[in-house]
Order: C-alpha cells, then sequence, then structure tokens
C-alpha cells in the first residue's frame, strides 16, 4: 500500500532521450548490417554468375572448334572466322555503351598494338591448326605448359625464378610428357604447334601488359577489339596465301553440313565470351583468386571435352592431367601470390 502510494518520479527527459537515441543507432546499425549482407550475397552471386559464364563460354569455345575444323577445312579459316566475329561484337559492345563504356583510339600506341594483333591472331592460329593433329582434352593439357615458357622468357630478359616455382614446372612438364607419349595418336606437329601457342600467348600477355602500363587510360575491352580487327587483318593475308579466295571458300563446303552456321554462331559467342569474362572476373576479384579460377577451368575444359567427344582416357593419362593441372595451378598461384622484385616478373 505504501509503494501504491508513493510518487512516480517521471525518467529525466535526458535519459529518455538518451535511451531513444540508443534503439535508433542500433534500429540503423541492424538496417546497415543487412544492406551489406545483402550487398555481399549480390556480389558473390554475381562472382559466381561471372565465373559460369567464363568457364561454359570456355568449354563452347574449345569443343565447337574442334567441330568446325573439318567444316571449313583450316584452322586458318577458323582462326580469321573468331577474329572478324570477335571484333564485331566488340564493337558493338562499345559503340552502344554497354556497361558505361565507350570506343577510344589507340593513337598513342598504334604500333605496339599491330604487333600484339599479329601475336595475338598467330597464338590462336597456332592453337587453332594443332587442334587438327589432337584431341581437344589433349590439347588443352599442353595448354598447361605454358607457365614454363612464361619462365623461359622471364630468364632470358635478365630475371630470376624461385626453386619452388621450378618445382611445380616439373610437375607440369611431366604431366604433360605422360599424356602426350601414351596418346594412340600422338602428333609431334600438334606438339610444335601448341608450343609455339603456348610461347605466343605469352609474349601476348608481356605486350598486353606493357601497352597497359604505359597507357592507364586503355581498358580491357578497347584493347581487346583493336587487338581483334589487327588481327584479323593479319590473318586475312595469311588465309589469302594458303587457302585461296575467302569468298570461293564461303561458297563452297562450308554450307553443305546444316550445322555450319550454328556451330560458328556458338563458336563466335564462346570465343568472345570465355576472353570477355575472363577479364571481368579479374575486375571483380584479387589477382590469386582469378589465378586458381584460371587453374580450375582447364580441368573442368579437359573433362567436359572427354565426355561430349567420348575420348577414352588411360590411368596414365589421368594421372599426367592431374599432375599438369595442378603444376600449374600452383606456378600460378605462387606466380601471384609473390611479392613483385626488381628483376622479376
Amino acid at each position: 500500500m505504501k509503494d501504491a502510494g508513493r510518487k512516480q518520479h517521471p525518467e529525466p527527459v535526458g535519459m529518455r532521450d538518451l535511451s531513444a537515441g540508443s534503439k535508433g543507432q542500433g534500429g540503423k546499425k541492424d538496417v546497415q548490417y543487412a544492406k551489406s549482407q545483402q550487398k555481399a550475397e549480390a556480389s558473390i552471386a554475381g562472382i559466381g554468375f561471372w565465373f559460369v559464364v567464363w568457364y561454359g563460354s570456355s568449354v563452347l569455345c574449345n569443343n565447337s572448334s574442334k567441330e568446325l575444323l573439318p567444316l571449313v577445312g583450316s584452322g586458318r579459316v577458323l582462326t580469321l572466322m573468331q577474329l572478324i566475329a570477335s571484333s564485331i561484337l566488340g564493337l558493338t559492345v562499345l559503340s552502344c555503351g554497354v556497361g558505361g563504356l565507350k570506343l577510344k583510339k589507340c593513337s598513342g600506341y598504334q604500333r605496339q598494338i599491330w604487333i600484339l594483333g599479329a601475336i595475338f591472331a598467330t597464338s590462336f592460329l597456332c592453337l587453332n591448326v594443332g587442334m587438327q593433329y589432337m584431341h581437344v582434352s589433349m590439347a588443352m593439357v599442353l595448354r598447361a605448359t605454358e607457365p614454363l615458357f612464361a619462365v623461359v622468357i622471364i630468364v632470358v630478359r635478365g630475371g630470376t625464378v624461385k626453386l619452388s616455382i621450378c618445382a611445380t614446372l616439373v610437375m607440369v612438364v611431366l604431366g604433360a610428357a605422360m599424356c602426350a607419349f601414351s596418346e594412340p595418336k600422338f602428333s609431334m606437329t600438334g606438339l610444335a604447334l601448341l608450343g609455339l601457342a603456348n610461347f605466343g600467348f605469352t609474349m601476348r600477355s608481356v605486350t598486353a601488359k606493357a601497352i597497359k602500363d604505359e597507357n592507364s587510360d586503355v581498358d580491357n575491352v578497347n584493347l581487346f577489339f583493336h587487338c581483334c580487327w589487327r588481327g584479323a587483318i593479319f590473318q586475312a593475308v595469311v588465309v589469302s596465301c594458303f587457302d585461296l579466295n575467302l569468298a570461293t571458300l564461303l561458297s563452297g563446303h562450308f554450307g553443305d553440313d546444316p550445322r555450319f552456321f550454328y556451330l560458328a554462331a556458338v563458336n563466335s559467342i564462346g570465343y568472345f565470351m570465355y576472353l570477355q569474362a575472363s577479364f571481368i572476373v579479374l575486375s571483380k576479384v584479387g589477382v590469386v583468386s582469378h589465378t586458381v579460377g584460371n587453374s580450375l577451368r582447364r580441368p573442368v575444359c579437359i573433362a567436359l571435352a572427354v565426355a561430349y567427344f567420348g575420348n577414352k582416357i588411360t590411368s596414365v593419362q589421368l594421372l599426367g592431367i592431374i599432375l599438369a593441372c595442378v603444376g600449374a595451378g600452383a606456378y600460378s598461384v605462387l606466380k601471384a601470390s609473390s611479392s613483385a622484385t626488381p628483376g622479376k616478373k
């Protein structure tokens, strides 16, 4: 009764304001946290989507290239088709301003971009012609030896290579050798062409990096577009020398197979998208993460090529594929995660 009769003292106004402010701040923090979680989830989903596009378009490009080769009759013609299609798609993307991109001139590095275009075209030329001599899966295993060529170029240019990186190259070479020499239809011509392709792709990376270092305003899509149309001109000269007249080719056996236009469309889009998706993924993740993703892409391509074409893989070849892919992946991770020091690339 005494308690009931006591006068209730109201909470001081300042205390009420402080309490309400604390609750308000807590509510804002909860909302901000929820928004940050949603952004993180959206970012992960976006990265995952582009990884799927990257891997999927790479598989489509490789497998459709193999099927197109007998239809077009030459890896030289296929390379020209890919470069022309990528030039058109790249120009369309830049002209329409997709993603805020704009078409830029390359007045400050004309000579370098022409060299890059020639290297780019030659690299894919060697790859496409090389695939005429072997299965897609075998070609992808030999592509895994690209780090070996990168190390050779580094040493020739006066750089040094860590022992741990050399150890990964032993795995790559051993794995590739196990696959190559246990292949019933092994071709030295195909091996030589894939070796030239790897050397070319390494030089492409070196040249492109030099251009971007000297011209910070150039983006990857513009660089790719200018590289492709110049490469297409270079490749048109090659085709005119070795494959007669392009108009004669187009009016010849190309249309005999009803799958030609379907495969050509799939190959063109796959070729363009897998190269662009790689750059997009690189812009969304760190260098090491991108390197790991690129290393995992190769065994995915090999496995799906084997499943699609029904190639038989022996236990020796399977072990070789694992060694080559793991070695290439380890090399890439070690190279990307190592700090840059003078004399090293």
